[in-house]
């Protein structure tokens, strides 16, 4: 009896192996959906939430957590259906469903889980019946995502700009919000930044594997192909397509901003009319009406306004000089890791900056953590940015590949480019 408690307590026993194998299945189930990530993800959910007279904490906690469901799942599922590629990827190769550490079954049953209940948390709790659907609508579209980037498509980043820009409208009506003009032109910062750094940094990338696999991306389409000695050749019907999009993305960030500054009626966060809050829902939140700023209110919404335009064009900037040069830190066969998406993040700080701006219209009263988590969650990802980049210079550490490498040019930043 003794010598069998023995056995089992060191793990060598019929119950250790299991435990252990549950223990390697979850690591692995939490690597594939990118925790970081998928926090960056939420940001749209949360800010939607904090879009009313007096937003509450609960509420936004909510979101928040829903918005980072949704992309665990996505990412779950995107690692399934792109497993044939990603074998032959080099930047996959420590991916634990190539390893063969997880197999597709667990991975596809925990994404399908998530999924579920995401819409279904929102068809019970959400307020309204638009709201209601939208989270049905949401994790149908990121189901068809996941889909497409396995197969590849002229739609897979359109599709990527919906379902990450739906979240701030899904959020804010959940919410029991008002939508207005800066609200849209904030959501379309969120879904072009995801396109340009979609159509640059992943298909850059990915060039070599996605035409091995016959994946139609759109730098594929465009004709896009590697060049001597390092680099790529970007035909101009890409370049203009590339910067058409960053276009879009500073023009929605100078819209939102004027409309702020002019104090419009599209920049006031505040509660919808004919919707009535209920107590009993988990996505309660106090109504209110907005009203004058204060002076402090006042200065603080203008410098994030002209912060958030200054961030947009120094993205530009960055991006031109990226095409112009011909993206060499992306090339994967001759650079070891990606080098030149810094404007992925100067674009993604754009939209916070102008979110943050457009929260502090309403006088009810911002959360008085939100910008302290703002600045947090920026300095955290600069020094991580910072520590990368010394590594890069000193050749300190080889590359260090992820399962969805091709999106670390973003993820620092907080909202990278999906898969």
């Amino acid at each position: 009896m003794t010598s069998r408690a023995a056995h089992q307590s060191d793990g060598r026993g019929p119950r250790g192996p299991g435990r252990q194998a549950a223990a390697r299945g979850l690591a692995a189930g939490i690597t594939l959906a990118r925790p970081g990530a998928a926090l960056a993800d939420a940001v749209p959910f949360a800010v939607g939430g904090l879009a009313v007279a007096h937003p509450r904490l609960g509420p936004v906690l909510v979101l928040g957590l829903a918005g980072m469901a949704l992309a665990a799942a996505g990412r779950l599922l995107d690692a399934v259906t792109c497993l044939g590629v990603d074998r032959i990827n080099p930047a996959r190769r420590d991916s634990p469903l190539v390893r063969g550490e997880i197999g597709r079954g667990p991975v596809t049953a925990l994404a399908v889980l998530v999924a579920l209940a995401v819409a279904g948390g929102g068809l019970l709790a959400a307020p309204t019946l638009a709201s209601r659907l939208g989270f049905v609508v949401i994790v149908g579209l990121r189901a068809v995502l996941a889909w497409l980037r396995g197969r590849g498509g002229p739609l897979r980043w359109p599709l990527a700009a919906v379902t990450l820009a739906g979240g701030l409208p899904l959020g804010v009506l959940t919410a029991g919000g008002g939508l207005g003009a800066a609200a849209a032109a904030l959501s379309a910062g969120f879904g072009l930044g995801a396109v340009v750094a979609g159509c640059t940094v992943a298909d850059l990338r990915d060039l070599p594997t996605d035409r091995i696999a016959r994946r139609r991306t759109v730098a594929l389409a465009r004709g896009v192909h590697l060049r001597r000695p390092a680099g790529f050749v970007l035909p101009p019907a890409y370049v203009a397509l590339v910067y058409a999009a960053q276009a879009g993305l500073l023009a929605a960030v100078s819209t939102a901003s004027g409309i702020i500054l002019a104090g419009g009626d599209g920049g006031a966060p505040g509660v919808a009319a004919g919707v009535a809050p209920s107590a009993s829902s988990v996505f309660a939140a106090s109504a209110g009406a907005p009203g004058s700023s204060g002076g402090g209110l006042g200065a603080g919404r203008a410098v994030a306004a002209l912060a958030a335009v200054t961030a947009g064009l120094a993205g530009a900037a960055g991006l031109v000089r990226l095409l112009r040069s011909g993206a060499p830190g992306l090339d994967p066969i001759r650079s070891a890791r990606a080098r030149g998406a810094g404007f992925v993040r100067l674009n993604l700080l754009a939209v916070h900056l102008g979110c943050l701006a457009w929260l502090l219209t309403g006088s009810g009263g911002l959360l008085p953590w939100v910008p302290l988590a703002l600045a947090a969650g920026w300095s955290l990802a600069l020094a991580r940015w910072s520590a990368v980049v010394r590594a890069q210079r000193e050749n300190a550490v080889p590359r260090a590949s992820g399962p969805d490498d091709h999106d670390q040019a973003v993820e620092p930043a907080g909202a990278m480019p999906p898969r």
